[in-house]
């Protein structure tokens, strides 16, 4: 189930002891309400396991709060199995840019699922746990950058299943959102996202990035985008997007420039 898979390594954590015991069964309750969830479908009904822990604050507490709004945006194996294999497979189009929208959270669309991906992220963050903290902020960026393709398409995000129709509309936002010349239409729904795109892209870098054990496929699209920027979200998110487009930020502009 997809609970396990996202806790797998984490199996100490969560049957460690907890200080009260009313607070153990709590937490085997919604470990149990997870593990019953039918993952085949969409999982509306995850957030209905929130109702046995929404009181703690522990770390099991935190840990099972970030996959159930995880599981409830739409996260599923095939999502993390495929944004993996596409970051390896160097024949893919952009590689970056299509591992991180494959791992977006998009239950029922990308937009609306948006705010599951932040509540996930807090609880991730607060967990401590540099695996969790990583995924959900790589999943917090994917997100955005679904969302931002969903406003250009009347609100139809990637197919993950039609490799030639996502590579080509993650092209077309990315060029859209680097192109000076755009729309002033076509700007306001790149802009949109950047701010939550760049406070995901400015913790990747200060936390896992900053790891002997980061990826370095992801954190170099990341950490250039944190280097040009300086420490505003929005002109973070606005260097990844060039940056995912190969091209460089320029901060005195707020825009993309060539290399």
């Amino acid at each position: 189930m997809l609970n396990k898979i996202l806790l797998a390594f984490l199996s100490a954590a969560i049957l460690a002891s907890v200080s009260c015991n009313s607070e153990q069964d709590d937490l085997a309750k919604a470990q149990q309400c997870l593990d019953e969830l039918d993952v085949s479908v969409t999982n509306n009904k995850a957030e209905e396991c929130l109702q046995y822990i929404d009181k703690y604050d522990s770390q099991q507490a935190k840990i099972l709060k970030c996959s159930i709004y995880m599981t409830s945006g739409g996260l599923v194996e095939s999502k993390i199995v495929n944004a993996y294999k596409a970051l390896k497979e160097d024949t893919q189009a952009n590689k970056h840019a299509t591992y991180m929208t494959l791992l977006s959270l998009d239950n029922p669309t990308a937009t609306l699922a948006l705010p599951k991906a932040q509540n996930a992220n807090a609880y991730c963050q607060a967990s401590g746990v540099p695996g969790l903290q990583y995924l959900s902020n790589a999943i917090l960026v994917g997100t955005s950058l679904n969302a931002t393709i969903e406003s250009f398409n009347g609100g139809s995000g990637i197919d993950p299943t039609d490799t030639t129709a996502m590579n080509n509309m993650i092209e077309s936002m990315l060029t859209t959102c680097t192109d000076p010349a755009a729309t002033p239409t076509d700007k306001a729904k790149c802009a949109e996202n950047l701010e939550t795109m760049g406070s995901a892209a400015l913790a990747l870098s200060t936390t896992y990035c900053d790891s002997t054990e980061a990826d370095k496929d992801v954190c170099g699209q990341i950490n250039g985008a944190v280097q040009s920027a300086g420490v505003d979200p929005a002109n973070i998110g606005q260097a990844l997007i060039c940056y995912l487009k190969d091209l460089k930020f320029d901060a005195n502009t707020g825009t993309c420039a060539t290399n």
